[in-house]
C-alpha cells in the first residue's frame, strides 16, 4: 500500500516550515522527471513529497544587477529561448535544448539535475563553465548560496542537507565579448532523447585585437565529476583563434579525458569523441575570427 504524503507550499516561507519538519522520507519535487523513475525502480511507497512547483515567484528569469537568477521552476523549454540567456549566456541554451525529448523539456527543471547529481547531468558541466551558484532556502528560513561545483561532490552525492532546497540558479554576468558553445555526443545511435557519452562546454571572452583572454573549458560525462579541462583553458589564452589551435585543442582534451578515464576499455570510444566536439564548437566559437 501506498503512503505517500504530499505537501505543496505556495510561499517561500511556507517552503521553509515544510524543509523545518523535513526527514530522511522527504523527497523534493520539481519536475519530477528523475523522480518518477527512482520511485519505481526503487520501490518507494512511503514519505513525503515536497512539491515546490506551486512556490510563487520561482518561475522567472531576471536580471538582477550583475546576476542572472533563474528561478527554480524555470523548465528546460524556457530556459532554452529565453532572451537573456540566448544573448547572454548561449552555451546554457543550447544545453537546454538538448535535454531529453520536448515533453522532458518542458516538464524538467535545472535543480534536479543538480540535486541528483549524475555524471552524464547536461546541465552541471555548463553551470560549472560558467561559475554558477544555487541559491538554497533552509528549514530556518536562511538563504544562503554555493557554487555548483561544491554541491556535486560524486555520483549521486551532494552536500545538500535535508532542509535544504534549491531556490534559484545564478549565473555571474559574463564579461563584454565573452562566447560560448555547448555539445554532446550520445549514447547510441540516436541524435536525440541521448544521454551524454561526453559532453563539452566552452566559454571564452576575446579582446579587441581577437586574441583569447580567457577560457573555461568544462567536460560532462568523462569521469564521475564535470571538471575543468586546465590544460585545454591554458592553452587558449592569450592565443589567437586559427586551425592550428582548433587541432591542439582537440589533441589536448583528448589526452585530458585519455587520464581520466584510466585506459577503460570500455570509455575509450571517448577519445574520438571529445576529439570531434572540439573542433565543431571551436569553428562555431571563433569562426569568424579565423
Amino acid at each position: 500500500m501506498c503512503s505517500l504524503g504530499y505537501q505543496a507550499p505556495a510561499t517561500l516561507a511556507e517552503l521553509a516550515g515544510c524543509l523545518a519538519r523535513a526527514d530522511a522520507g522527504t523527497r523534493i519535487l520539481g519536475g519530477g522527471t528523475d523522480l518518477v523513475i527512482q520511485m519505481r525502480d526503487k520501490g518507494i511507497t512511503e514519505g513525503t513529497l515536497l512539491d515546490l512547483t506551486r512556490v510563487a515567484g520561482l518561475d522567472q528569469i531576471t536580471l538582477d544587477g550583475e546576476v542572472i537568477r533563474i528561478g527554480a521552476n524555470v523548465t528546460y523549454a524556457e530556459l532554452g529561448e529565453h532572451p537573456l540567456i540566448t544573448s547572454l549566456a548561449p552555451c546554457l541554451g543550447e544545453m537546454a535544448d538538448q535535454v531529453g525529448s520536448l515533453q522532458i523539456r518542458n516538464i524538467a527543471r535545472l535543480p534536479g539535475n543538480i540535486a541528483n547529481a549524475s555524471p552524464a547531468g547536461d546541465s552541471i558541466a555548463t553551470l560549472i563553465a560558467l561559475d554558477a551558484s544555487v541559491e538554497l532556502l533552509n528549514g530556518r528560513g536562511e538563504i544562503s548560496t554555493r557554487k555548483v561545483e561544491a554541491v556535486v561532490t560524486g555520483i549521486g552525492r551532494t552536500t545538500l542537507g535535508r532542509d535544504e532546497a534549491i531556490v534559484a540558479v545564478l549565473l555571474p554576468l559574463p564579461a563584454p565579448a565573452t562566447r560560448s558553445a555547448y555539445g554532446k555526443i550520445g549514447m547510441g545511435a540516436r541524435s536525440q532523447v541521448v544521454i551524454a557519452n561526453v559532453s563539452l562546454t566552452l566559454v571564452a571572452a576575446c579582446d579587441d585585437r581577437g586574441l583569447i583572454t580567457r577560457a573555461q573549458v568544462v567536460l560532462g560525462s568523462a569521469a564521475p565529476l564535470a571538471f575543468h579541462a586546465r590544460q585545454a583553458e591554458a592553452l587558449l589564452t592569450g592565443r589567437r583563434p586559427s586551425p592550428e589551435l582548433a587541432r591542439e585543442l582537440a589533441g589536448t582534451l583528448r589526452s585530458e579525458v585519455e587520464a581520466s578515464i584510466k585506459g577503460v576499455e570500455i570509455f575509450m570510444h571517448k577519445l574520438n569523441d571529445v576529439q570531434g566536439l572540439a573542433l565543431d564548437l571551436f569553428s562555431r566559437l571563433f569562426g569568424d575570427l579565423i
